[in-house]
């Protein structure tokens, strides 16, 4: 019979890289919970030197409310069992060696039993030449690291389910590489094009500053590199830097890893906690937030969506748990094992049905506007083709401002709209742009299979089905959203929690 989950982590010695993002905090805080014996968890953290990581690392992991339950277990020695538990360590997922000291490195090779890769650029159009550092180049990183590890039992990294944004039907629990080539449906890369796209990259960003020459800025070209990413991993068959480069990462984990046991767990969406610590708790705007705050706030009445979309909702506590409980199912064991943790497969969530919810919560909780009138919500209305998306935002966007541009032109600035209307014309802007963004994620056709993740939860114990609870079929997604998720959102990252 397989060691509970508990009892495995007792002892252990954990690398965290990525520990202060959103899921590798949840991570942590649940290891410390559940098992106070872990021997101890390293946490790299880029930074340039120990002092400033220790600030970084108190400020954006130990201080936050997220480990509320451990403040108060431990009261006034919480700060002394963080410290004795937790040791931030100089370093970039994007270096060599992640970018660790020599001696620090020899003697984290020597102790550490278990890597877990969260880092990540999780923004859709983030440069290009970031994206590919972190998301791609970073997981070879993190793979030559565990080969120096001569005690190391597993890699756990973090991939995303839609890697595999292109297909359609049921997308199983694979690997997207055949041979040297990372492929699905959409499209497929090369390891020998991904050396050709770096040296592209980097003779992209030597050409941009030559013809800028003095006019060159930092924010230019960020601007260029973002779009020239979207445009490379179109050509790829990606819709953007993000999936494309997250794909690569998980060839560079599959092909170099040889005979290090490896876990990949492909999160769907990612959401606010459904219990654990506390429901609701949230930690920056995600994948559908910015579009039920605008709806909140009266300021959006419509978007594109395929209005039959299955919305593939996983809160991050689910996913934290499905970690750890891989973990232990597989330390030690020879080859790879992939999770989809999503909820389109096992409880369905029709994006009918949550825009409901919104409406619902939002009638009865209404947000104010800036003059502290109360905004009162329609039900949101999705409009299924960019063609119609555009239409309605020139009909009810941009000839009004248009409108409004002309008539302060006629009476001389008399009323001075003219920064009212470019403030309004930039609005127009970024929901077209937003909604380009958006498009692949919403109109896919595809559900992802978890055939695997179903037989982990099947095979541990009942005790540790309690206690590391990713049953998606548990949730009720009603509760979800009008007690835990927007009730979080609003206070954690509108209203500015910790």
């Amino acid at each position: 019979m397989a060691m509970e989950t508990r009892e495995f982590l007792r002892g252990k010695t954990i690398l965290i890289v990525g520990a202060t993002g959103f899921l590798g905090k949840v991570f942590l805080e649940k290891i410390l919970r559940e098992q106070p014996d872990v021997r101890c968890i390293f946490t790299l953290i880029r930074s340039k030197n120990v002092e400033s990581a220790q600030a970084k690392l108190q400020s954006q992991v130990i201080s936050k409310q997220l480990f509320g339950l451990l403040r108060e277990r431990y009261k006034e020695s919480y700060q002394e069992f963080m410290a004795t538990k937790i040791v931030p360590v100089v370093g970039d997922v994007a270096l060599n060696d992640l970018g660790i000291e020599e001696s620090l490195r020899d003697e984290l090779c020597a102790k550490v039993d278990i890597v877990v890769n969260s880092a990540a650029t999780t923004t859709f159009n983030e440069r290009y030449d970031i994206s590919m550092k972190v998301n791609a180049l970073g997981s070879k990183n993190v793979i030559d690291f565990c080969k120096r590890c001569c005690n190391l039992q597993l890699l756990c990294h973090i991939s995303t389910a839609y890697v595999n944004v292109g297909s359609m039907g049921t997308v199983r629990e694979e690997v997207v590489r055949t041979g040297e080539r990372v492929s699905y449906s959409g499209g497929e890369i090369s390891l020998s094009q991904i050396e050709s796209e770096c040296n592209l990259i980097k003779e992209t960003i030597e050409e941009f500053k030559t013809v800028l020459g003095e006019s060159w800025s930092y924010d230019k070209e960020s601007k260029y590199m973002k779009e020239f990413g979207a445009q490379r991993a179109m050509k790829f068959g990606w819709p953007n830097a993000y999936v494309f480069t997250k794909a690569v990462g998980e060839l560079m984990v599959d092909y170099f890893r040889e005979d290090i046991p490896t876990v990949i767990i492909r999160p769907t969406i990612i959401e606010s906690s459904l219990k654990e610590p506390f429901p609701g708790w949230i930690e920056g705007i995600r994948m559908m937030d910015p579009i039920l705050i605008g709806y909140g706030k009266g300021r959006l009445s419509f978007f594109l969506a395929d209005p039959h979309l299955i919305l593939d909702v996983i809160p991050v506590d689910m996913v934290a748990n499905c970690m750890i409980a891989s973990i232990a199912r597989n330390s030690s064991q020879c080859g790879l094992h992939i999770y989809h943790v999503g909820s389109s497969h096992a409880n369905p969530l029709k994006d009918t049905t949550s825009r409901d919810y919104w409406y619902n919560y939002f009638s009865a909780h209404p947000c104010t506007s800036e003059n502290g009138s109360i905004v009162r919500v329609k039900k949101l209305r999705y409009l299924e083709s960019m063609a119609d998306f555009k239409f309605y935002m020139t009909l009810y966007y941009l000839i009004p401002f248009q409108i409004l541009y002309v008539v302060d032109k006629i009476l001389l600035g008399r009323f001075k709209l003219q920064p009212l209307y470019t403030f309004l014309l930039e609005k127009y802007r970024f929901a077209v742009k937003l909604a380009h963004i958006y498009e692949p994620f919403l109109f896919f056709k595809g559900r992802f299979n978890t055939s695997n993740t179903q037989d982990l939860w099947n095979k541990i114990s009942v005790r540790d089905q309690e206690i590391f609870n990713f049953d998606v079929k548990s949730i009720d997604w009603k509760h979800y959203f009008l007690e835990c998720h927007i009730p979080g959102l609003l206070t954690y990252v509108i209203g500015g929690s910790k």
